[in-house]
């Protein structure tokens, strides 16, 4: 069995590309919570969006569908499972929060799709769905379930 690479620390970036980017925009940071960090702005006239997440240098980007390049892969124009490699991404909450922010996303007339524990990741986390149908998961370290 290989030796993990102790050189990497941590995830930077998730990319998304989406179909209506001001839609998504305003999910993530209205709903979400999370700050521009920047845009940027390709030679196609186009708009990409990049959100700061937590403390760090990790953050999300959008990127609009019709920007293509290296870094984009030709994707059909919906998500389809079998099109897709795309399962969920997660998203850190504090523990004393998963509740209150389950609650939100709930009065917000987000359906939650699962919530679970997990002993051997010692976490709560909870499912739901962007305006786009991506799965984002809401995960709280929490240690009494060791």
């Amino acid at each position: 069995m290989n030796k993990p690479n102790q050189s990497i620390t941590g995830i930077t970036e998730i990319a998304l590309r989406v179909h209506d980017l001001d839609l998504m925009r305003k999910f993530y940071e209205q709903v979400i919570g999370l700050e521009v960090l920047g845009e940027s702005a390709p030679s196609d006239g186009s708009t990409a969006i990049f959100f700061a997440v937590g403390t760090g240098n990790s953050h999300l980007a959008l990127f609009p569908e019709k920007l293509t390049g290296w870094y984009t892969r030709d994707k059909s124009p919906q998500i389809d499972p079998k099109l897709t490699t795309l399962s969920h991404f997660a998203l850190t909450i504090a523990l004393e929060d998963f509740e209150s922010e389950m609650k939100r996303i709930d009065q917000l007339g987000i359906e939650i799709i699962e919530s679970r524990t997990s002993s051997w990741l010692h976490c709560r986390m909870f499912y739901f769905f962007d305006p786009e149908g991506n799965l984002i998961e809401f995960n709280s370290h929490d240690e009494s379930l060791r």
